[in-house]
């Protein structure tokens, strides 16, 4: 029996021939990514294609689901990403949704390859490493704050080519394994950016600001949530230029650079975040528009 006639057969049985006949007609949804060996830290993009149009349709990636973007009829988008503490191997990723009443799946596999980072030694005066209980409930406050704040997932946006955040990109250090006096810590999740102070940044991309104050570690920073998941991180402003809840657009002035919170001199951490964990800001800027 072949796989048409089979599901034809399945449909008589549950009472709906003639919904799974039309899409099984019209063809099966396809999966497909812009890459199957991701490395830590890489963004993908995921594409489903389908016979017709589609309800609610999401993006099944490490446990969670994530909304998708239709790009044209019957086509939709969505950006994932593996973190860079993610283990190498295989990963399932799958798309679902409904087509009239009849439910439909598209999986696939993504495998996740090694990457090396750098490891970075640093040697910082005592008080910039060693905290007191006072300081350490403070920054595990913020810490849980912010996770609050990613863990919101708004629609996705249109998705022009993303914009650098400053003028004069010179990114370093994402990934790189710290070691601080000695002791191991947790890897940077982020680029730097060094710049004179002052230095103005901007925008990557539309969006919502998400989170604008200051911090212990990351000084006065601002978060843009960008939709579908997807955020980018400003850490070490001298100086934000916009409130919480405020509309972005692709470009704007959100800051400058500064050497605010736990900083050695003046420089911009930027940061992405997308579904699937924290991925390295330089590819996500390499994507092609949408």
């Amino acid at each position: 029996m072949t796989g048409r006639l089979l599901r034809l057969f399945l449909a008589v049985l549950a009472g709906l021939t003639g919904p799974l006949a039309s899409w099984a007609a019209s063809g099966d949804p396809a999966i497909s990514v812009s890459c199957r060996t991701p490395r830590k830290g890489d963004p993908v993009v995921v594409l489903v294609t389908a016979g017709g149009a589609v309800d609610n349709l999401v993006l099944r990636w490490k446990g969670s689901d994530w909304p998708m973007r239709e790009i044209a009829p019957g086509r939709y988008e969505g950006l994932i990403g593996v973190d860079l503490e993610d283990p190498e191997g295989p990963v399932p990723l799958s798309a679902a949704g409904f087509h009239g009443n009849v439910r439909f799946l598209a999986e696939t596999e993504l495998v996740v390859s090694p990457r090396e980072f750098p490891v970075q030694e640093l040697t910082l005066p005592e008080g910039m490493a060693e905290f007191d209980n006072a300081t350490l409930q403070r920054i595990e406050a913020e810490a849980m704050e912010l996770s609050r704040r990613f863990s919101r997932v708004t629609p996705p946006r249109r998705r022009p080519p993303f914009l650098p955040p400053v003028e004069k990109y010179l990114p370093a250090n994402f990934g790189s394994r710290r070691v601080i006096n000695g002791d191991p810590r947790m890897p940077h999740a982020a680029v730097d950016i060094r710049l004179p102070q002052g230095t103005p940044v901007h925008a990557i991309a539309d969006g919502q600001v998400a989170y604008a104050g200051e911090q212990f570690f990351g000084g006065k920073s601002v978060v843009i949530d960008h939709g579908g998941g997807v955020f980018s991180v400003y850490y070490h402003l001298k100086e934000y230029s916009v409130p919480e809840g405020r509309e972005i657009a692709r470009g704007d002035r959100i800051g400058s650079v500064g050497a605010t919170g736990r900083a050695t001199g003046p420089h911009l951490h930027f940061g992405v975040r997308v579904p699937g964990g924290r991925v390295d800001p330089t590819l996500l800027l390499a994507l092609p528009g949408r």
